[in-house]
């Protein structure tokens, strides 16, 4: 054999084995970059449908607070007190509920049952409507206004009777809050949705009913800031298949999904989402794959609104390949550094490769601990390809899914995974005796500082406010933005009174340090409630009930009394 053919030989087996080993890494990597798209496509895809059903929900809750402004339920006051009806204090109501929740409620308004009508609407303009209609009026007069009291000059009329409002009659027929039909909004002329709750007088007398608007634009405007990916679309349906709000920069409004131009929303409720809450169905998240023109899409959906009698089921549906193209990217990729490095060696193309998998590994790691509401590891990759892409997108929607935006502290949903995980982990390993305590906080004086330094200003003490809470507590515990100007901190492994009041301490002083703002040095005072896990509370819920009340007794001066009564929750 010559040296050519032996050079040859040599060659073709190198070459061979080069080609049938790069093969099988490429496989490889290819199983498992699609087995972690797979996974982390789950678990994001239920983590956004969870986000979205606690988003709506929270914009449910936020109309049942505005009407409760107004006409605070009976049992939250100390004794029975007669609703006053007069004009001038219902206005007055009518404003501080406007001004509390107007990112969520544009219109609040109360209706008597002698013909007395008030109603404070806020036009997209930034325009503000007043309705007025006394008992011994015929007509419903319109103004124009800048604050309560103001009238001017009216800018119209109408033979406006609330009495005769399916909103009315639906609400004092029911002894509790009650949501109407979706209709056409009479002042925006847009699909909306009322929530009315009949008032009644001590003697039983029935006092009137306050209610309140929620435009289904608003809901659609919020599923719009929660991008998913390029290709994606979120939506919510009612039981009769309509849609009530969508991502979809150009709204649909109040139509049949089925019936819709765009074939992700069509398709997905047709093959995947219709019918799977008839009747008593499960309210649990599911996730289904189908085929719309010939790609396969990934559907998670849940049901929405139970709680307060809406059957909505939310919608979210993804593409496959949106999920799949950096991957497909990364493996193009990786065969082209094998045939170009085929002649230099196989260790360096099985090292490539390998330090591809390594990645790859990490990040399906960090989905399983994202989707379980674990800690997130650092993710030690640090590549300019597609990989590195991935991993900064991943990366991205982690922050967004766990970080509030102003702050950078931990957000309520990722806080409530924590909790959850500790439970979880309490109840499989009993032996190890979890423990943990959860501080509830409040910021006296941030309303006068907000109010009078603007809320730049207050978005600014916010800021130093979560840094110093971070910097009082240990790097194990979790800072977390409850929302507004509260704070929650859970202190792991921490359960005695001595270790709580030490910290409590140590927040007190770092917090209420005195604070620059821009032109102005102010301060503030935090006030603290806590709860013990497992002591005081198994659930999520009635921890923070526990926290909340200690923390609003903090406030008062009595506080011994109202510490007993705290106590009694337990």
């Amino acid at each position: 054999m010559t040296n050519s053919s032996l050079r040859r030989q040599l060659l073709i087996t190198i070459i061979v084995l080069m080609l049938f080993v790069s093969s099988t890494i490429i496989w490889v990597s290819i199983q498992a970059g699609t087995d972690a798209v797979n996974h982390m496509t789950q678990r994001v895809m239920l983590n956004m449908i969870e986000r979205i059903g606690n988003d709506n929900e929270n914009q449910l809750n936020e109309a049942i607070r505005a009407i409760e402004t107004i006409a605070p339920n009976s049992s939250d006051l100390s004794q029975k007190q007669n609703f006053p009806t007069d004009m001038a204090t219902l206005e007055q109501r009518l404003w501080f509920a406007g001004n509390l929740y107007q990112q969520t409620t544009d219109f609040v308004y109360f209706a008597g049952p002698d013909g007395r009508f008030i109603g404070l609407h806020r036009a997209g303009t930034g325009q503000i409507d007043l309705f007025l209609r006394n008992p011994e009026d015929s007509q419903r007069v319109q103004y124009t206004v800048q604050k309560p009291g103001d009238r001017g000059r009216p800018t119209g009329t109408s033979n406006y009777d609330a009495r005769s409002r399916p909103w009315y009659i639906e609400a004092i027929s029911h002894d509790k809050p009650v949501w109407s039909d979706i209709y056409s909004s009479y002042t925006d002329h847009q699909p909306a949705i009322t929530l009315a709750k009949a008032i009644y007088q001590p003697d039983q007398r029935l006092a009137g009913v306050v209610a309140t608007d929620i435009l289904l634009k608003t809901l659609s405007d919020h599923l719009h800031l929660m991008h998913i990916s390029d290709h994606s679309i979120a939506y919510i349906v009612d039981s009769k298949g309509y849609i009530v709000a969508s991502s979809a920069s150009d709204y649909p409004g109040y139509v049949l999904a089925s019936t819709m131009a765009d074939p992700l929303i069509r398709q997905s409720y047709l093959h995947a989402v219709k019918g799977q809450f008839d009747g008593s169905g499960t309210n649990l998240a599911s996730t289904k794959t189908c085929l719309i023109d010939d790609e396969k899409v990934d559907v998670a959906y849940a049901r929405l609104g139970n709680k307060f009698g809406l059957q909505w089921t939310s919608v979210v549906a993804v593409p496959r390949s949106d999920f799949m193209a950096g991957i497909n990217r990364s493996v193009l990729q990786s065969v082209v550094i094998v045939v170009m490095f085929i002649i230099v060696a196989l260790l360096v193309g099985l090292k490539a490769i390998e330090h591809m998998l390594r990645d790859i590994r990490q990040l399906t790691s960090a989905a399983i601990k994202l989707g379980n509401g674990e800690p997130l590891p650092r993710l030690h990759i640090h590549r300019k390809d597609e990989i590195g892409n991935l991993v900064k997108t991943f990366i991205e929607m982690e922050n967004k899914l766990r970080f509030d935006r102003l702050t950078q502290v931990n957000n309520r949903d990722f806080l409530m995974a924590q909790i959850d995980f500790l439970q979880r982990h309490a109840a499989k390993n009993p032996a190890e005796k979890v423990n943990f305590t959860l501080l509830f906080l409040d910021l006296d004086k941030f309303k006068a500082i907000n109010d009078g330094y603007g809320h730049a200003a207050g978005d600014q003490l916010l800021i130093v406010i979560a840094a110093r809470l971070k910097a009082a507590v240990r790097d194990t515990d979790t800072v977390a933005r409850y929302g507004g100007d509260e704070f929650v901190v859970l202190l792991n492994g921490t359960s005695t009174t001595i270790d709580i009041q030490t910290t409590v301490a140590k927040i007190h002083s770092l917090v209420e340090k005195p604070i620059a703002l821009s032109e102005q040095i102010v301060s503030v005072r935090v006030s603290v409630g806590w709860a013990i896990f497992p002591t005081e509370g198994l659930t999520y819920t009635k921890l923070i009930e526990i926290a909340d009340a200690r923390m609003f007794c903090s406030k008062k001066e009595n506080n011994d009394v109202c510490l007993r009564l705290v106590d009694n929750i337990n």
